[in-house]
């Protein structure tokens, strides 16, 4: 028997390092695992970690199929470990979505994938749509569905690695509050590009990308810690220059679960 799972990448409106509370759109770029009961174990120890907090017994393997970009802020981490916790509470015959983004979160923040534990970024990857949590508190404030003519470029530069300072961006807290409540009222241009400044400022990335994209209507950002930029247009595709770029679209659709025979 094997157990199948699909959970959506994302990108962030705001970086919850600033003051707690983070926003993330679902993108339609998949991970999907496979789960099969084996005689050793066959995973890494994030995924036994998340076996284990979620009470299963026994010894599995684990496949990953993913379309998500590694290390670009693009919630790849909550994508697999969110991933792994359903996969793990579909082992035990009971699938609870809204505790396995706690398991995520959890298991996230002891191994030090996360700082904050990044709540939103695994509530977006399974259900989808534009989410605002409280990261500190690991609550949901906000869910919405995006906009379904928006079309979502993904701007990569080659040699651009990640770059992360907590406590640089703690210092714009108040700017932070400010870019949370343009969010809330689905201000999202407002949101992003200060959100990105801040970001920018506190590690150290370029703007250029990201004024370059505004200047032409989008709404445009670093997504989470970096280094990937997005554009988000209506009826085409935004183009970063001197970038890798890729093509998607915000995913509203929850996860999806299900057992395969091997049969």
């Amino acid at each position: 028997m094997k157990i199948k799972v699909r959970v959506w990448g994302g990108l962030s409106f705001i970086n919850a390092l600033i003051n707690g509370i983070g926003s993330v759109m679902a993108i339609n770029l998949p991970l999907k695992i496979i789960i099969r009961e084996n005689k050793e174990w066959d995973c890494d120890e994030v995924a036994r970690e998340i076996f284990k907090a979620s009470g299963v017994d026994g010894h599995y393997s684990v496949s990953i199929f993913s379309e998500i970009p590694i290390g670009m802020g693009l919630k790849s981490s909550s994508a697999y470990t969110v991933a792994l916790a359903l996969g793990a509470q579909k082992i035990k015959g009971h699938v609870d979505p809204e505790n396995a983004v706690k398991v995520s979160a959890q298991v996230s923040k002891k191994m030090g994938i996360s700082y904050t534990g990044a709540y939103d970024d695994a509530y977006a990857s399974i259900y989808g749509g534009i989410v605002i949590s409280d990261n500190r508190t690991g609550s949901l404030l906000k869910r919405r569905e995006a906009p379904k003519k928006w079309a979502v470029t993904l701007g990569l530069k080659e040699g651009m690695s990640k770059k992360v300072n907590p406590e640089s961006l703690k210092i714009f807290g108040d700017l932070g509050t400010l870019a949370v409540n343009y969010v809330e009222n689905e201000k999202y241009f407002s949101a992003s590009l200060l959100n990105s400044l801040i970001v920018a400022s506190a590690n150290g990335y370029p703007t250029e990308p990201v004024i370059a994209a505004v200047k032409k209507g989008a709404i445009s950002g670093i997504s989470g810690n970096g280094p990937a930029y997005f554009a988000i247009s209506e009826g085409y595709n935004y183009k970063f220059k001197d970038m890798k770029n890729i093509f998607t679209r915000p995913a509203n659709e929850k996860y999806s679960i299900e057992i395969i025979s091997d049969v």
